[in-house]
């Protein structure tokens, strides 16, 4: 049997907060448990009699002092509505089990001393809509060396108390195993210091000791903002690690450190109104591309002269950089200057003093564009020439119709590698706004952006659509549907992301050979398509968490229609059943209406004409109807027109 749910979060006791969430799942059977819990004795009782696929559910409330040792496998633990409950005192979890989802709940104001909030050793492990705020503690969240394939996802990391010298998330890298881990959607707010080696980043990935261990981690549509406990907002110290489509904005006193691992992929990221953008400390192979750097008030790109492990092999691509302060090239200040360092195809611009300082004369440029104080004596392969940057609607910055930097690229610098197991864009085929790029590179435009007049540059991600949904309140929501098989929901309007207050209608679609058996009902919709407005003000009772479930069984249709494929008419043999109205619709694979056919009489044979709509593959919905209303008779059928 396959169960489809449809799941809101209860907005009667958070009237602000609306979250939409499709969970598609495969079961076989119902036997998963639900076990509510409202004490650390009721968690231990839950823990050790769950079996795997069940859920642990912690009652709405405020509890202090609870540990949670989670050492099964295939757990959910959960809170009853998302942030209703809250951890305080020396609450602390930690995770061993492997395919565990750890979500919705909030750790504030606790104390835990030397210890961590959450500890991960577990593989599969999903930590999402997680909030952790005002704590003392060392590590707010620690992924250790034996766990693969961690998740964390639309969770909050705010404001530690304790100024020790420990970072806030810290993934740890196995000398032999890549962790493969997940960092995306979470927002990192407010650590207060000084700026220097506090060691309070926001990330931490690797220690100096793993420099040469390949973690394969990705930090992803991350938001940090007033992080300056450190200098480093992520320090990374592991190999082969991405760090794409990030959001970097008003943070005093750091920037984005390329620390003792090689090959680090960077690129997507937006750099607003730091201290700096991206400092390479040590390490090679690295690359920096497709980013965006603005207002800057110390330096945009820092290249250090380091002895304790020197740059080499370094890489510049296709960024942006706007009213900035200088790129640091690392000439001056040591012995050790970066050697093999490849700045290609990127536009700088509007300096706040000059562009460059440091330059070591042995860099290669190839295709770049600028306007303003150079700082340095102007190598070949950097253009002097305005490239046409307008501020858009949003205020940022790019290249105009008449733009020297359009299709202006050259080829010649050395290519993206690959990493088993990651997929990334090594091969330059998008823009920072991930835009098509032309494949050939001399076709390419200079800069982080292809010119166009339909797109703005702006961040992909802001403190709105990162962190957990009820810490604030979104501007749109989200409906993820994930795959499955023997059926399927498709929305119109079909969007990634709603506004507040519009309508979505969703249609369940049952695969050839499937039916729709049983609809559990728990919002107030008709069936088929269920009707549903995304709102904030939607009044849910407390008494329990809505959900429609579908569910489908691999049964034979139960009307027969023909011809299949058919050309003009398309008849409908009831067999039989019984009924005073019928309501037959066509519908696109999309879910837009085309035709509507109602019949008042019980025919028992119904014909349709399809001979004014185009080829192609459609869905038949029908509704049947008595006396007393709608029955248990309404469902989908497909056909071909040809």
């Amino acid at each position: 049997m396959i169960i489809k749910e449809f799941r809101v979060y209860n907005s009667h006791l958070m009237p602000k907060i609306f979250s939409v969430i499709f969970l598609l799942a495969y079961q076989i059977g119902l036997g998963q448990s639900r076990f509510d819990v409202g004490s650390v004795a009721e968690f231990q009782n839950a823990h050790n009699t769950a079996s795997a696929g069940d859920s642990i559910v912690w009652k709405s409330g405020n509890y202090s002092d609870i540990f949670m040792d989670i050492t099964k496998d295939d757990l959910i633990v959960t809170a009853a509505f998302p942030g209703t409950v809250v951890f305080d005192g020396a609450s602390k979890v930690e995770i061993d089990g492997d395919h565990v989802t750890f979500s919705g709940l909030q750790f504030i104001g606790g104390n835990i001393g030397t210890d961590h909030v959450i500890r991960i050793w577990g593989d599969d492990v999903l930590v999402t809509e997680v909030n952790i705020a005002n704590y003392t503690s060392y590590k707010y969240l620690i992924v250790d060396e034996e766990s693969q394939r961690t998740t964390i996802s639309y969770s909050n990391f705010e404001n530690r108390i304790n100024l020790d010298d420990q970072n806030i998330l810290s993934i740890l890298v196995d000398e032999n195993v890549p962790g493969y881990h997940t960092i995306h959607y979470c927002s990192f707010k407010n650590f207060e210091g000084t700026g220097n080696d506090m060691g309070i980043e926001p990330i931490r990935i690797g220690v100096s000791t793993q420099a040469r261990f390949n973690s394969r981690t990705i930090v992803e549509y991350c938001y940090f903002t007033n992080c300056d406990g450190d200098g480093e907002l992520i320090s990374n110290k592991a190999s082969q690690n991405v760090i794409r489509y990030n959001t970097f904005e008003d943070n005093s006193k750091a920037e984005l450190v390329l620390r003792h691992g090689d090959e680090a992929i960077v690129y997507g990221n937006f750099f607003l109104n730091n201290m700096g953008g991206v400092r390479v400390r040590e390490g090679s192979n690295h690359f920096i591309y497709n980013n965006y750097f603005e207002g800057l008030d110390r330096r945009s790109i820092f290249l250090q002269n380091e002895s304790s492990d020197p740059l080499s092999d370094i890489h510049v691509y296709f960024n942006t950089i706007v009213a900035s302060a200088e790129v640091i090239l690392g000439g001056d200040g040591g012995s050790n200057p970066p050697e093999n360092v490849v700045i290609a195809n990127n536009i700088f611009a509007d300096p706040e003093d000059q562009l460059f300082e440091e330059s070591t004369g042995s860099e290669t440029w190839l295709g770049n564009i600028s306007n303003g104080n150079l700082g340095i004596s102007r190598p070949s392969g950097i253009e002097d020439t305005d490239p046409g940057l307008i501020a858009n609607a949003e205020d940022f910055y790019q290249i105009s119709t008449s733009s020297a930097a359009i299709d202006n690229a050259q080829s010649g610098f050395p290519s993206i590698p690959s990493f088993p197991g990651l997929d990334y864009d090594a091969d330059l085929s998008l823009d920072l706004m991930k835009q098509n790029r032309p494949v050939p590179i001399t076709s390419k435009d200079v800069g982080g952006m292809e010119f166009t007049s339909d797109l703005n540059v702006r961040p992909h991600v802001t403190e709105e659509n990162t962190g957990p949904s009820y810490l604030g309140v979104p501007q749109i929501a989200s409906i993820d549907i994930a795959e499955t098989f023997g059926g399927g929901i498709i929305l119109e309007p079909a969007l990634q992301e709603y506004s507040i207050g519009s309508t979505v209608t969703a249609t369940a679609i049952a695969n050839d050979g499937y039916k729709f058996t049983n609809w559990t009902l728990g919002l107030s919709c008709i069936e088929n398509p269920i009707e549903f407005v995304v709102t904030a003000d939607m009044t849910i009772s407390a008494e329990f968490e809505p959900n429609i479930i579908l569910s489908l069984e691999e049964e034979i249709d139960p009307f027969l229609i023909y011809p299949n494929p058919s050309n003009k008419i398309l008849t409908i043999d009831m067999m039989g059943i019984s009924y005073t109205t019928a309501t037959f619709e066509v519908l696109t694979l999309e879910g837009r209406l085309i035709l509507k056919e109602i019949v008042t009489s019980s025919n028992p044979t119904i014909s349709i004409d399809i001979s004014e709509i185009p080829d192609g593959p459609y869905i038949l919905k029908y509704f049947l109807g008595s006396d007393q209303g709608f029955i248990n008779s309404t469902g989908l059928l497909k056909f071909i027109k040809n």
